[in-house]
């Protein structure tokens, strides 16, 4: 017989990332469409619009495909309480979005209008960092109900507890010692 409060919190839980997949597909199209019109309008003042056009398409591609595996295998998986199998693909996933949400901001110099940007810019900058910050968010419910599970002591940041267990710890706490 199924576990009421397991059950409950998974629901919870997927009701919880569904929500947020739902903000960020609503937030993806506006942002695809801005990236190319910045990208051409502001081109000669910056070189590096073009790559942040296609560093934005390429986050926005990536984060619709782990949405639609999320939502197909993972959860379903994660509900079920098969979390240590979860934890491989979730780990890769958000290693490689942490990277690509970096290289954006990066990009977009902190997500820091220019004086010579227009309200486009500025729009587009303000989407940009309201992405990052929802799929941060995600990210750290993931770890916190579906890698590390509920209750778990989440005190040390995402990316450690990711290389605890993937056996990078010592490496990782002395970059972010650097820092």
């Amino acid at each position: 017989m199924p576990d009421p409060d397991r059950t409950a919190t998974a629901a919870r839980v997927l009701a919880d990332v569904a929500r947020r997949h739902a903000c960020e597909r609503r937030a993806l199209p506006y942002i695809t469409s801005l990236l190319p019109k910045i990208a051409g309008r502001f081109r000669g003042r910056d070189v590096r619009l073009d790559i942040l056009c296609d560093a934005g398409q390429d986050l926005a591609d990536a984060l619709e495909t782990y949405m639609d595996t999320d939502e197909r295998r993972l959860l379903p998986a994660a509900a079920e309480g098969a979390s240590d199998l979860v934890r491989g693909e979730i780990d890769r996933q958000h290693g490689e979005l942490e990277a690509m949400l970096a290289q954006v901001r990066a990009l977009a110099r902190g997500f820091v209008v220019p004086e010579w940007g227009d309200e486009a810019y500025r729009a587009l900058m303000e989407e940009l960092e309201a992405l990052e910050r929802d799929v941060k968010e995600r990210m750290h419910v993931d770890e916190r109900e579906l890698v590390a599970g509920p209750g778990a002591d989440l005190r040390e940041p995402p990316h450690v507890r990711r290389a605890v267990r993937l056996g990078r710890a010592a490496w990782v706490r002395a970059a972010d010692e650097e820092e």
